[in-house]
């Protein structure tokens, strides 16, 4: 029997290539023939997970692992200085920064795409290609030559918008963020002219191939949606012409078969401590550059938790955040963060959901401190389904945070967050694979 070839088409972010490197291994062990394409940067370990590769640019910007050290243009690194420097002025700034930005970050190479895309199908006539959700000049080039595509969103699931939302503004806002009627309605505004735009040149670059659509936001495969988030409430009204949402819980290969690290407390202490013996603290690979917040919370989590081992991801900032956490510390520019929630009795995050699924899937209490994108979304689903604590970034007081972390170990919090970690556990990248399998057998 033909092996079935399928082409998974990742973005150069680290956020995005790993959860697409789970669910690419896991359709190897289901017997498909995965191509990668990415940029060189991540060709190694593609191929150390016995893929194939093929070199593919979706984005200018990139984002390796550590957002500040990554090699880019002068001009993304630019903008990635607005975008933090906007995340100390609160939400609406931070999401009016990336609206600006949004245009020419999510559609950076299309007619290069579009070639690249057509000469790949060509050459590997692969049966079916994975693009993430947000790789919109990829999704441009598999709807304009009518290939068969299975969309991957990595992000909440929000962010494909409903056809009465706007993309770019947060359909829930979490309790901690009182936000301005008018620099909402400032934002809506500009987020709609950019969702309008960004459709009318999607469809320019479409009206070759004589297909147009309505929301370029909202672009996916017509077939199949796979997110990388757990069902907490019911999917969207299904039609007819709405494809099937398989919610897959997690994507990322579990650390459970890691030994621990050394100086780590040993497995189940921090789940049975009254204090927590190991507290991780991790904003994600762009936002560890928010020394100013690791460093307050590294020294309030010292003050409150005297005995504990604290463990920062701290990017660039690892000397002011490791002489903030005092001792016991584990400060690094990147943590192995799966292996260090083994142990971990204290989660506090940024919402991107890599971090979220990960607390969800090891059960570990967490504080989420969104700072922009989905992350508001994310947080939003925490406050409202009562499994962790949400605070504001810019605003943490002894007492605001005193007060979460009560919340986030409390019983009731712990027995809602341990039935989201076996609906989770139950499903990750197999369960997406599997999936896909059998859309494959339907032809």
């Amino acid at each position: 029997m033909q092996q079935n070839r399928i082409v998974v088409l990742s973005p150069p972010f680290y956020s995005h290539f790993g959860p697409l490197m789970a669910l690419s291994r896991a359709l190897r062990d289901a017997g498909a023939e995965v191509i990668a394409g990415c940029t060189r940067d991540f060709e190694a370990q593609i191929r150390g997970h016995g893929l194939g590769f093929a070199e593919v640019q979706i984005n200018r910007n990139a984002n390796t692992g550590q957002a500040e050290a990554t090699r880019q243009a002068e001009h993304e690194q630019r903008r990635l200085r607005e975008f933090l420097a906007a995340s100390e002025h609160g939400p609406i700034e931070t999401l009016r920064t990336q609206t600006r930005h949004r245009f020419d970050d999510m559609l950076a190479n299309p007619e290069e795409l579009l070639q690249r895309v057509k000469g790949l199908q060509d050459e590997l006539q692969p049966q079916l290609w994975i693009v993430d959700q947000l790789s919109y000049g990829a999704t441009l080039a598999l709807v304009a030559h009518r290939l068969r595509f299975v969309t991957f969103c990595p992000p909440h699931p929000l962010s494909i918008p409903a056809p009465d939302a706007v993309y770019g503004v947060p359909t829930h806002w979490p309790q901690p963020f009182a936000v301005d009627t008018r620099e909402l309605t400032l934002l809506h505004t500009e987020a709609l002219a950019l969702q309008q735009r960004f459709t009318r040149r999607f469809n320019q670059l479409l009206a070759p191939y004589n297909v147009q659509l309505p929301n370029a936001f909202a672009a996916t495969s017509p077939e199949l949606v796979i997110h990388n988030y757990p069902e907490f409430e019911r999917p969207r009204p299904q039609t007819t012409r709405s494809p099937e949402r398989v919610y897959c819980g997690y994507s990322f290969v579990p650390a459970d078969d890691i030994p621990s690290q050394a100086g780590l407390p040993p497995d189940g202490a921090a789940a049975t401590a009254q204090d927590p013996a190991l507290i991780v603290i991790a904003l994600g690979t762009f936002l560890s550059a928010r020394g100013d917040v690791l460093s307050t919370l590294a020294r309030k989590m010292r003050h409150r938790f005297p005995a504990a081992l604290i463990a920062v991801g701290a990017g660039q900032n690892v000397d002011t955040v490791r002489e903030a956490a005092g001792q016991p510390s584990l400060v690094e520019p990147f943590i192995e963060q799966r292996r260090l929630l083994r142990e971990a009795g204290l989660f506090i995050h940024h919402g991107g959901v890599s971090s979220f699924t990960e607390a969800l899937y090891y059960g570990v209490p967490m504080i989420v401190l969104p700072f922009s994108s989905d992350q508001f979304n994310v947080a939003a689903d925490v406050q409202r389904n009562a499994i962790g604590a949400v605070l504001n970034p810019n605003r943490l007081s002894d007492y605001r945070l005193d007060r979460a972390i009560r919340r986030a170990r409390a019983a009731a919090t712990r027995r809602t967050l341990a039935g989201y970690t076996a609906q989770v556990r139950s499903r990750g990248p197999a369960f997406a694979a599997a999936a896909i399998m059998q859309l494959l057998r339907v032809q």
